[in-house]
């Protein structure tokens, strides 16, 4: 490209050079102004090449003579005659294949003899805005009051390596240049360099002189934008502190500054609508388009309220359209900050060792061994031929004749049954598992390692409850050895880490600008254009992390910031640990500072920047930086006992206490409605009820 750029210039050059005429008259004004040029070419020292833009009136003064005189070599050049009537802010295809050669070409000095200031102008803002050439490289203009209007000072404190040839009645010339840094101030002044007259030489190097090295203490803006870990307000000490702050003191200190730092006033914010390149028919600006910036700190520098701008900016192409943006100092990961939830569900700690099928076994086994207690007992009884009329009570038809309300009112029927004392042959030996409500008790207690009342007098029942103690030791054995193992080790946690899972659960992304959206609209993986289309631009919030807690929205900055958020909110409204950072980096993002559209500072702050990160600094600041953000929540201890896990305990405790008190009701309930409206009932005889019910059973 840079071949082809010096093949056009020179064919240009050659197709122009050959119409110069070399007996055409100069008058006095053209003659010194032909011998200044002259003695600029030769201060200049140019090595590479340089380019001659001029127009009719000053076309003759360039002959043989002045280009033989620009070195000790010869040296490529470009030149290019303009027409007084073109707009040079949009130039013909021809000025701009011209620029771009002088542009790849990376000539050194750029020659503008132009006399209609509005020209030269509007051509400066078209270089200016497109970025044709270097605006760092020298630039020799003709001084035009109309070349130092009000807006044109944000120019100016660009093109600071311009000299001014400014032309006296007497033929003599004041050199001057723009008085830096003093413009960045927002005054435009110019600083006489030297006066020449015909004879005299130029010294280059005062002509030429380095401007951006030092600035000799002046107080440069810098908007700020808090943002951890770049960009913190400290209270302690009044002041702002983070990687950022401490490169650009760093670089304060290197160039001779001191940064003013203020935080942009967001109530007079715009959006910039841009589009991607120059032109449509709107020479002064850019139209609207699809693209949008929301960044207030890029908005700053736009606006030339800031020379800088710190706050966590990243390197997004669309910011180039108004700012420049310095080399990265750090790669950030960016991710997502999504709600965590847990397995822990302290009060069913107690039912975790089993699982629903277990317990529904364990529940069936203690139905069917009662029952197989209560019918061996039955089979016992037949046996030895004492089945007494309580079993299988409940499926067997009432065959006892009703009593009359008469006979449990005599008085001699209820003295008959005081003293009635049933004789020991008439008495059938009951036993523990006779009753099958006792069977189910006694199976239930057995379970729960309570000892019977007694062991059962028949020797079936006896070897069956000792293989059932051999069961429930068995079953509780080990339900124990799991249960230490949930209480011992923390419950597993359910995390998103990947952008799959993200889009699986249904939990709205969002960012805190349009850039970070539209950077996954414009990505080529088909699942990040997914998350790019549900994702929602939000602003920072006092509850923001509340709502990422509650699965409401997952957020997306860098890994440090989420960091912060998670911690922060840990002293805050206690939703810290139910936050957790995406473990899959969504992209690597360069952060940069943004200084002003084709700022005369890029590169010494590129240069700077580069010394500070091979010298370690800008990495042990980040470590300073994000020391009190831990990286994940801390793990719990593997044997550690909390009262969160013990709350099982508590529960069944009180399961326990509740059924213990319904039954106590249920047991009031039934003496106060059933027995106590017994005929046979005396409040003040109350054995005589019982003593009913053993001889008449059914009544």
């Amino acid at each position: 490209m840079r071949w082809l750029g010096v093949l056009t210039g020179t064919f240009i050059s050659l197709a122009m050079a050959t119409r110069i005429p070399t007996d055409s008259p100069l008058n006095g004004y053209e003659m010194h102004l032909k011998q200044l040029l002259q003695r600029i070419l030769w201060a200049a020292n140019v090595k590479r090449c340089f380019g001659v833009i001029t127009d009719d009136l000053y076309y003759p003064i360039y002959d043989r003579l002045l280009f033989e005189s620009v070195g000790r070599q010869v040296v490529p050049y470009f030149m290019m005659r303009v027409n007084a009537s073109e707009d040079l802010q949009r130039p013909p295809k021809q000025v701009e294949l011209f620029v771009k050669a002088l542009k790849s070409s990376d000539c050194e000095l750029n020659l503008i003899t132009i006399l209609n200031g509005w020209q030269v102008q509007r051509f400066l803002r078209y270089i200016y805005q497109n970025r044709s050439l270097n605006m760092q490289k020298k630039f020799i203009l003709l001084h035009d009051s109309r070349l130092f209007e009000r807006d044109m000072i944000h120019l100016w404190s660009v093109f600071v390596g311009t000299v001014f040839l400014k032309r006296h009645l007497d033929n003599k010339f004041t050199i001057s240049t723009i008085a830096f840094p003093g413009i960045l101030s927002g005054v435009l002044v110019l600083k006489n360099i030297a006066n020449w007259e015909s004879g005299k030489s130029v010294n280059g190097r005062v002509l030429f002189a380095d401007k951006t090295s030092d600035l000799y203490g002046a107080s440069i803006p810098v908007a700020i934008s808090e943002h951890v870990p770049m960009v913190l307000w400290l209270n302690t000490t009044n002041s702002f502190q983070g990687v950022e702050v401490e490169i650009m003191n760093a670089l304060g200190r290197a160039l001779n500054f001191k940064p003013v730092y203020y935080r942009p006033n967001q109530s007079e914010n715009m959006d910039w609508e841009l589009e991607n390149g120059y032109g449509n028919g709107n020479p002064d600006g850019y139209v609207q388009n699809e693209t949008r910036i929301d960044s207030m700190l890029i908005e700053e520098v736009a606006a030339h309220s800031a020379r800088f701008a710190i706050g966590d900016l990243h390197q997004f192409q669309v910011y180039l359209q108004l700012v420049e943006l310095s080399l990265p100092h750090n790669f950030e990961c960016l991710t997502f900050l999504t709600p965590e939830s847990s397995t822990d569900n302290s009060w069913q700690t107690f039912i975790l060792p089993f699982s629903g099928a277990m317990w529904a076994g364990v529940l069936l086994s203690l139905f069917i061994v009662g029952t197989v207690f209560y019918a061996i007992s039955f089979l016992n009884a037949i046996i030895n031929s004492n089945v007494s009329s309580g079993f299988f009570r409940c499926l067997r038809r009432n065959r006892g004749i009703a009593l009359d309300l008469k006979t449990y009112r005599r008085i001699s029927f209820r003295i008959a049954i005081s003293r009635y004392r049933p004789s020991k042959e008439s008495r059938s030996p009951r036993d523990l598992f006779d009753d099958y409500t006792n069977c189910i008790l006694l199976t239930y207690s057995m379970l729960l390692y309570v000892a019977l009342p007694r062991m059962p007098r028949n020797w079936p029942l006896r070897v069956l409850t000792g293989w059932y103690w051999i069961y429930c030791i068995l079953l509780v054995a080990t339900y124990r050895a799991s249960f230490t193992a949930i209480l011992a080790n923390p419950a597993a946690r359910i995390t998103i880490d990947t952008l799959e899972d993200l889009l699986a659960s249904h939990i709205p992304p969002s960012a805190g600008v349009t850039e970070n959206r539209q950077f996954f609209l414009d990505a080529t993986d088909e699942i990040a254009r997914k998350v790019g289309d549900k994702m929602e631009v939000i602003g920072q919030s006092d509850d923001l992390t509340t709502r990422i807690a509650k699965g409401q929205c997952a957020f997306y900055d860098n890994e440090f910031y989420l960091r912060y958020l998670r911690v922060a909110d840990d002293t805050g409204s206690g939703v810290g640990s139910a936050l957790h950072i995406m473990k899959e980096c969504v992209v690597y993002m360069p952060v940069v500072l943004a200084m002003e559209k084709n700022s005369a500072l890029k590169q010494r702050i590129d240069s700077s920047i580069q010394h500070l990160a091979e010298g370690g600094l800008i990495s042990k600041w980040l470590k300073d930086a994000i020391q009190h953000l831990p990286a994940e929540a801390p793990a719990q201890q593997e044997a550690l006992m909390n009262i969160q896990k013990f709350w099982s305990s508590f529960v069944a405790l009180i399961i326990g206490y509740v059924i213990s008190i319904l039954t106590l009701f249920a047991e009031r309930w039934h003496f106060k409605h059933i027995i106590m409206k017994h005929p046979m009932y005396d409040v003040y005889n109350p054995g005589l009820y019982y003593k009913f019910k053993r001889i008449y059973p059914e009544q």
